[in-house]
């Protein structure tokens, strides 16, 4: 799976990204753009949008940022311990007196922790103030980017130095980053930077500004190195320059005025690329931010994103809270309330339209009834009386049975996948006439053999089984007397 990474670099009047990608340990330069921003007219939310929607930077890869140089400080402090924690109280305790910034936007990481001779650790912490890490934040935020890693910019320097000239790694040598405003120097060793200044550069004339350049660069680079180890440049160190543009002439300079050898980044020495891309020098940021994400075990640098995230801490405002409280307790009682009453309503509703349906079906029940007072007490005497009614006429049926259960006895018992049907039944008080057919003279007596097995029925007798030429079918007339008449005529 192919991994890639943006870096972008945000200057005073510029905009530099690199898109990169890693395949089989391989890293891939896909993706460079790089454009002159006008402070007034420019809006640096919808350069980044380009990328994206134009310029075809990947929207899923990770994003690394810079911030600016005069937003972030460097500074050394000495240590009797080799362990990190240290660092915490130092946050607490020294680092508000020792940066121009309050001490509640504070937002420090250690960069290194080098061993002195007296047994001590000089550690270099980097230090910015939150107002202008989220000032930064916001501009990619308002693109719709959420970048993962946020980058002091002499750090994402140094990731691409240590990529492309690996040499780097071994031994003392100096970075030393030229942009419009500040030339940025450090001092590395076995691959750690061990102190970090940012000298502003003051504006020179156009005839002779590499010669100014270089003057500067090489004082300062031996204060820098003097104020590390306390001794000059010794000869043979390399110094790493890092900018855009043809710096032959500030090379040659500074080589004869510090005897030691001057190396000009090439960001694109150890990275596949195509063609077209390796003509922009002025990429080391913006490159080196993306190999922080892309290449984390071959670069070192800080993160103030997660320094941020380690000192924020919650803060609990009781009254916030309860009145927050008060506000959803009562949003859900005037809820509740509210579903209370619509609940009422939907059953004062359903109530109703029972009630109609009852008076209807009591209309339509009783037709002689034109006094409506009570409809379910109506009913039920209506009810009662029907019952009495009934019982009284069950009395002169046979065997005491009811003519539907007559009737369902004479339908249990008839022979099945027969074709067997009643044409005609007639009950009498003291004997019961079936007229029926079937399709046999077999299933006639079948149907007689069944009905005589009904311990209600006492005679069960067969007449007039005739079978009809043009259907086959049996026509017959069944005559069944009950128990009970029969044991009246017996007495009898």
């Amino acid at each position: 799976m192919v991994k890639r990474c943006i870096g972008i670099d945000i200057g005073p009047s510029h905009l530099r990204a690199v898109q990169l990608s890693q395949t089989d340990g391989q890293l891939h330069l896909e993706r460079v753009f790089s454009m002159q921003m006008r402070r007034n007219t420019d809006s640096p939310p919808e350069i980044l949008k380009t990328l994206i929607k134009q310029q075809g930077f990947d929207r899923r890869a990770d994003i690394a940022i810079s911030l600016p140089n005069d937003a972030v400080f460097f500074r050394s402090f000495e240590s009797d311990s080799a362990d990190a924690e240290q660092t915490r109280g130092l946050n607490k305790f020294t680092l508000e007196h020792n940066f121009p910034i309050p001490a509640d936007e504070i937002v420090a990481q250690e960069c290194s922790r080098r061993q002195l001779p007296d047994e001590k650790y000089s550690v270099l912490m980097a230090v910015t103030a939150r107002t202008s890490l989220r000032e930064r934040l916001n501009l990619f935020i308002s693109a719709r980017m959420h970048p993962k890693l946020a980058e002091a910019a002499i750090f994402a320097v140094h990731s691409t130095i240590a990529v492309n000239h690996p040499e780097v790694k071994v031994g003392i040598a100096i970075i030393a980053y030229i942009n419009e405003s500040y030339l940025t120097l450090a001092v590395t060793q076995d691959n750690n930077i061990l102190i970090v200044r940012n000298i502003p550069i003051a504006s020179a004339s156009e005839n002779n500004v590499d010669e100014q350049l270089a003057e500067l660069l090489s004082r300062e680079a031996e204060i820098t190195q003097r104020k590390v180890f306390g001794s000059e440049i010794e000869q043979g160190c390399k110094i790493y320059v890092a900018a855009g543009g043809n710096f032959d002439d500030l090379k040659a300079i500074v080589e004869e005025n510090l005897n030691c050898q001057i190396a000009i980044v090439n960001p694109y020495a150890e990275i596949k690329n195509p063609s077209e891309y390796k003509n922009n020098p002025a990429i080391c940021i913006a490159e080196g931010l993306a190999l922080r994400l892309l290449a984390p075990e071959k670069t070192t640098g800080i993160n103030f994103l997660e320094a941020d995230n380690s000192n924020i801490k919650p803060t609990l405002d009781l009254k916030k809270e309860f009145v927050i409280c008060a506000i959803l307790a009562a949003a859900i009682a005037v809820v509740s309330l509210g579903g209370l009453f619509i609940r009422l309503s939907h059953l004062e509703a359903k109530y109703a339209q029972v009630k109609n349906e009852i008076r209807e079906i009591f209309q339509r029940t009783l037709l002689e009834e034109t006094n409506i007072v009570s409809p379910v007490a109506q009913l039920e005497q209506k009810l009662k009386a029907l019952r009495k009614d009934y019982r009284l006429l069950a009395s002169f049926c046979p065997t005491g049975l009811s003519p539907l259960e007559v009737f369902r006895r004479i339908t249990v018992n008839t022979p099945q996948q027969e074709n067997a049907k009643i044409d005609n039944l007639f009950i009498t008080a003291e004997s019961i006439r079936l007229s029926g057919s079937c399709n046999s003279f077999e299933s006639v007596y079948e149907w007689q053999r069944l009905l005589r097995e009904v311990p209600e029925f006492a005679i069960v007798d067969v007449q007039d089984a005739q079978r009809d030429p043009e259907s086959g079918a049996v026509h017959f007339t069944m005559l069944i007397s009950s128990a009970g008449s029969a044991a009246i005529s017996e007495q009898k």
